[in-house]
């Protein structure tokens, strides 16, 4: 059996580039910064539009920027940490289009059994939106001299359809569920696997209103956030609490049941002027960028059960949830998470026959540091316990849609901005017309 007293330290970091070019000596001081002190056992780092769309479409030229930004994360860690006798391992990388996720870790022996996953929900299923993931398992004594039970993780970076407006509020949550469920890591399962770690990061584009108004006091009071002078974490709370769709949804049960999000004290993550702290007032400002993690673990769900409010040595402890807000080459600020997590999985929200099922969750609560109330927490929604009819796991047509539907339009939508993009693409249009003409009138 697995010893519930061993735990996890994890660092995770999502950052939409916004297909801009990092200055790599001007960064990677930034991101150190925001790398803990102590050595964690596995960084994993999600990227979002690392790369142009036509790029993107094409798996070898993504996978070269992929690569290029594996080596930045790697300088960034050495510089933090290295010595003789700490090293740092990429012991996995998966991208689909412009969505990519490393994982990086000092312990390389430790890790086994690495899983690839991808979905891509975009136009016609393209990879321009869409999900890209890693499922590993952990020995923490080195899998030559292990005498326990692996710990296995699965780490996720979702990139959702973006604007705001109750059109692609509603199609955020449609994609949510559709990546969950078609994310196919060749393991029988998808995303949600039982007694399974898992993280879920992104761009994941919820805004924080629906119908776009600069003269709102809404507007005008994210817009405030800018003001270093007036800033202030509970009023951060406040509007997190009033305005922010995902949490909202999240409440509501409608998406990410069983997940949790560490307190947001940070101010909204976009939209903002390149290279520039200051917001681009044709959105409104939000939280795009975020991260979650699975929180169904059992000394959590019998504290709800019995409405006790005490910490427990085996569940997840957040050192820092906060965005890196010195990183100004991006309409996004990246967004970075310190968590410390118990080798015991968490209990299992998708069932026997591959159904999401809904557990007692302090969900609501976990959201705000300044727990005064019990918010949403009354007996009746806590007694709400058993399967749903939400499938959480890859059908056939979501492998025949993968497998084959989403290439075809990567490569249409690829072959289509090549020849209508690049210069060498015109010409070989414009030769093809040339053919074309000559062939019709010599004929």
């Amino acid at each position: 059996m697995t010893d519930t007293n061993e735990n996890i330290p994890l660092y995770l970091l999502t950052y939409n580039c916004n297909k801009q070019k990092l200055d790599y000596d001007l960064v990677i001081p930034k991101i150190m910064e925001s790398l803990p002190d102590q050595l964690s056992t596995l960084y994993v780092f999600g990227l979002e539009e690392l790369c142009s769309i036509i790029d993107g479409c094409f798996v070898e030229n993504a996978s070269n920027h992929l690569i290029k930004f594996n080596k930045f994360f790697i300088e960034a860690l050495n510089r933090k940490y290295g010595t003789e006798d700490v090293k740092f391992h990429t012991i996995g990388m998966n991208h689909i289009g412009a969505i990519g996720i490393i994982a990086i870790t000092p312990y390389p022996s430790k890790f086994h059994k690495l899983r690839l996953g991808r979905s891509g929900c975009g136009y016609g299923y393209s990879s321009m939106k869409g999900a890209a993931g890693i499922r590993l398992s952990y020995i923490p004594e080195g899998r030559h001299e292990s005498t326990k039970s692996p710990v296995e993780m699965t780490f996720a970076n979702f990139h959702l359809s973006a604007y705001e407006g109750d059109h692609y509020f509603q199609k955020r949550n449609n994609e949510v569920n559709s990546l969950m469920r078609s994310m196919d890591f060749g393991d029988g399962y998808s995303l949600l696997k039982p007694r399974a770690h898992c993280f879920v990061m992104g761009d994941l584009n919820y805004r924080t209103t629906k119908k776009y108004d600069p003269n709102s006091a809404s507007f005008n009071q994210l817009l405030n956030l800018q003001d270093q002078s007036k800033l202030d974490h509970g009023d951060i709370e406040e509007l997190v609490k009033n305005y922010d769709e995902l949490t909202e949804e999240r409440h509501n049960g409608n998406i990410f049941a069983g997940f949790s999000e560490a307190c947001i004290n940070f101010r909204p993550t976009y939209k903002y002027h390149l290279n520039t702290a200051i917001y681009n007032r044709k959105r409104s400002p939000s939280w795009c960028d975020r991260i979650l993690y699975q929180s169904t673990y059992k000394n959590n769900l019998s504290s709800v059960l019995s409405r006790k409010k005490e910490s427990s040595p085996v569940l997840p402890q957040v050192h820092e949830y906060g965005s890196i807000q010195s990183i100004l080459s991006s309409d996004h600020q990246p967004v970075y998470l310190s968590i410390t997590v118990p080798t015991s999985p968490p209990e299992s929200i998708i069932s026997a026959h591959g159904y999401l099922q809904v557990l007692p969750s302090e969900t609501p609560n976990n959201h705000f540091r300044h727990d005064t109330n019990d918010q949403g927490m009354d007996v009746s929604d806590e007694s709400i316990i058993g399967a749903t009819q939400i499938y959480m796991k890859s059908t056939v047509l979501d492998r025949l849609i993968q497998g084959y539907i989403r290439k075809i339009s990567d490569f249409s939508i690829g072959q289509g901005l090549w020849f209508s993009s690049t210069s060498k693409g015109r010409l070989a249009l414009l030769l093809v017309a040339l053919f074309c003409w000559g062939a019709y009138y010599v004929i």
